[in-house]
């Protein structure tokens, strides 16, 4: 067979040119088009529901919140299967749907179903969320942001409010991750003897550091052809603006928060 295709290759030389001429266009054509990736997704239709559930042991993350997102999800148009996964603190449902189908409207339908399902967590549990559009095959690039003069709390809120949402404007783009970093805090910490000598719980502590934080709505005044609105705002960034904050003691008398 081999000797026939060879003899018949040589005693028609310019045909065999001609054919092998047209398939070498053929491929530069239909090469031009093709769409190249140094690591292409090749993760099918899927929606991922995270659910995060504090304090949860696996087998009361399975029963109790899993269980009720994948009874939820079921019988969505297009779906084709399930798989969950629960950890100490955390829910995993992934939806996988026909190949053909839109991933934007997977992503609206598993919303629309999620939108009732909270109602039904037990208290602590967050409300479930959609996991970005991407496969894990689609993260391609790492980079790591240094400073010798900015604290990693200023790094973090910079990649965060100014880095990622320019990243997210480039197309192409679908989610940016910060990682690492530090969140600006202030501690309030009570003193065990102090607290006991005076009669104050650690939960009426935080109850009135929460009271002594954040903004409160007031009403608003005449002023010409406009009102000017009133409310009172308190957004300490010292422990001197929290000192001045009351607490209510066991006995009902009032003690404030530099005095525990």
């Amino acid at each position: 067979m081999i000797e026939r295709i060879a003899r018949a290759s040589v005693e028609n030389r310019l045909a065999v040119l001609a054919v092998v001429a047209a398939l070498a266009i053929t491929a530069a054509v239909i090469g031009r088009s093709l769409r190249f990736d140094a690591l292409p997704d090749v993760t099918g239709v899927q929606v991922v529901v995270l659910t995060r559930a504090p304090g949860l042991t696996p087998e009361e993350v399975e029963r109790l919140v899993t269980r009720p997102v994948e009874v939820s999800l079921g019988g969505l148009p297009g779906e084709v299967s399930q798989r969950s996964l629960s950890r100490y603190g955390i829910s995993a449902v992934t939806v996988i749907f026909d190949r053909s189908f839109d991933l934007v409207r997977a992503r609206q339908l598993v919303s629309e179903r999620l939108a009732s399902v909270a109602s039904v967590f037990p208290p602590g549990v967050d409300p479930p969320e959609l996991g970005p559009m991407s496969g894990g095959l689609g993260e391609i690039f790492q980079f790591v942001i240094t400073s010798p003069t900015r604290s990693p709390a200023e790094l973090l809120e910079l990649v965060e409010l100014r880095l990622a949402p320019m990243l997210r404007s480039v197309g192409g783009i679908v989610e940016v991750n910060p990682w690492g970093g530090a969140r600006r805090t202030l501690d309030v910490v009570g003193d065990p003897f102090a607290m006991a000598r005076r009669g104050v719980s650690l939960g009426a502590l935080r109850d009135a550091t929460e009271r002594a934080v954040g903004a409160a709505p007031g009403a608003s005044l005449p002023a010409g052809a406009s009102h000017v609105l009133l409310r009172g705002r308190a957004l300490p960034t010292r422990p001197a603006d929290l000192a001045p904050a009351r607490v209510r003691a066991d006995d009902g008398a009032w003690v404030r928060l530099s005095d525990v």
